[in-house]
């Protein structure tokens, strides 16, 4: 009987060590997702007034930074800012007018399609082979908008962004 009683007693402590490391996993993992996950408005200059994400698709497969990110994130433009000159608004990057030209990433690589021609969202993100599936209304936006006059593009030290003031969009778009 004294055997056991022990035993129980073992087995309860040790049912209590397993669920303590358990719960310590998880709030540990909880905390790294939630320190971890980057700030996506850091991801845009200030001046732009950004506040709202309105999509996002992104995927990793390396570790570190520049470890095989891809990734669209699109914002929500705010009306007053549809008017103004990105040049002037953020001097600090050298912004250019669409259609998207010269930047044969968006044209052809690794994943280019050979069915469509003029710049294409899915071309860039493929470049290297790490491509991710976008919501399809989100990737005919943006190559709408860097196909079509209307819109401004700028390379960042981390990404493009593509400035959409005819649709109030912004995007945030990254391979590498």
């Amino acid at each position: 009987m004294e055997t056991f009683l022990r035993s129980i007693h073992m087995n309860r402590r040790m049912l209590g060590c397993v669920l303590s490391c358990l719960l310590l996993c998880i709030a540990l993992s909880a905390a790294v997702w939630f320190i971890g996950t980057p700030n996506r408005l850091s991801l845009l200059p200030p001046q732009l007034e950004v506040q709202k994400v309105l999509y996002t698709e992104t995927n990793s497969w390396g570790f570190g930074p520049r470890g095989n990110e891809t990734g669209v994130i699109l914002y929500e433009l705010p009306s007053h800012m549809t008017h103004k000159n990105p040049s002037v608004l953020v001097p600090e990057l050298t912004w250019e007018a669409t259609p998207l030209q010269g930047h044969r990433e968006w044209f052809e690589g690794e994943g280019a399609s050979r069915t469509e021609s003029g710049p294409l969202l899915e071309n860039y993100l493929n470049q290297y082979g790490f491509g991710i599936p976008i919501k399809a209304e989100v990737a005919s936006e943006i190559n709408r908008a860097v196909s079509a006059q209307g819109s401004w593009y700028a390379y960042s030290e981390h990404g493009i962004i593509v400035l959409m003031p005819l649709i109030n969009r912004v995007a945030f778009i990254y391979a590498g």
